[in-house]
């Protein structure tokens, strides 16, 4: 009898946790810390706990209706919403805070998808729907690497040019050449370029979001097709959002006028902790296999 407010209930503080719509305005508040809190606490790692709930849940509450359109849905939204909202910032700190939005809506969107499996049962097209699952695992480490990654490479830009704004940066690829490459390879990833793992994940996201149009359950024959259309355009404004952190900070024209101290690169202290998360990045990209075998598909 309590089963329908019991799974809100659950869903309103793992919403709130994983900042998915409309719980979502205190992340980007968040980010007042400093960068490596941010990154582990409000973007990499911690705020995945909401989202962890709803993976832990699935198995009792997937294979309802209710589930599926709550989960999907809002996940869809905010993927949207976050990516849409990113693309407005000037500060690069909260062009990644609202990034982190929209990409914790894309793996909430995925977990939706894969509760399907608990209706259908063993069988064929339960697995169909189970790799959106292995997908969300999959995607909820890649964020972790890459978005870690441009959290400290962000820090670093504001501790050598003692500036965020976007507006007040340009031209530094020759001055900062690691910090440069390490941005590239984040946002790449972010973007879901190849050779890096957010392109593999991605890909498997919009495998997801096509299936699921093809579902005849859940009214999906009426509104499935909106699950790949509001991907895609979600997907354009990600892409959009990954160019400007790297083309507006390091290309173009440097302006020594609008800052404070003269700039060059980073030590080897700030720059290790993100060449590290920069080189899984690339690394799971070419061994996925290997970290499915013993880590997704265990998990």
């Amino acid at each position: 009898p309590v089963f329908l407010p019991a799974m809100l209930l659950i869903l309103l503080g793992a919403f709130t946790k994983s900042a998915q719509f409309p719980f979502h305005i205190w992340l980007p508040d968040a980010m007042e810390a400093p960068t490596p809190i941010s990154a582990y606490l409000h973007s990499a790692t911690m705020v995945k706990a909401g989202i962890y709930l709803i993976a832990r849940f699935t198995p009792i509450f997937g294979g309802n209706m209710a589930w599926f359109w709550a989960v999907s849905g809002i996940g869809l939204f905010t993927l949207f919403w976050g990516a849409f909202s990113a693309i407005r910032q000037r500060d690069l700190k909260a062009v990644l805070a609202y990034s982190t939005v929209s990409q914790l809506g894309m793996i909430t969107c995925l977990l939706g998808l894969g509760s399907v499996a608990m209706y259908y049962g063993p069988g064929e097209s339960s697995a169909l729907y189970t790799s959106a699952i292995l997908a969300a695992i999959f995607h909820l480490l890649n964020h972790s690497t890459f978005k870690g990654c441009l959290f400290m490479v962000v820090g670093i830009i504001d501790h050598q040019t003692g500036t965020r704004d976007i507006r007040r940066l340009g031209g530094l690829m020759n001055l900062m050449p690691v910090t440069f490459t390490l941005a590239v390879i984040g946002s790449f990833s972010m973007a879901g370029l190849p050779p890096f793992n957010g392109f593999l994940s991605k890909e498997m996201f919009f495998t997801s979001v096509l299936n699921a149009s093809h579902l005849d359950i859940f009214h999906m024959e009426t509104w499935g097709i909106m699950f790949p259309v509001i991907a895609w355009t979600a997907s354009v404004f990600t892409f959009i959002y990954c160019m400007i952190i790297v083309f507006k900070t390091f290309t173009g024209k440097y302006h020594p006028q609008k800052l404070e101290r003269k700039i060059n690169e980073a030590s080897w202290g700030l720059l290790l902790p993100p060449a590290l998360l920069a080189l899984l990045v690339v690394l799971f990209f070419f061994f996925p296999n290997v970290l499915a075998r013993y880590l997704l598909i265990p998990a």
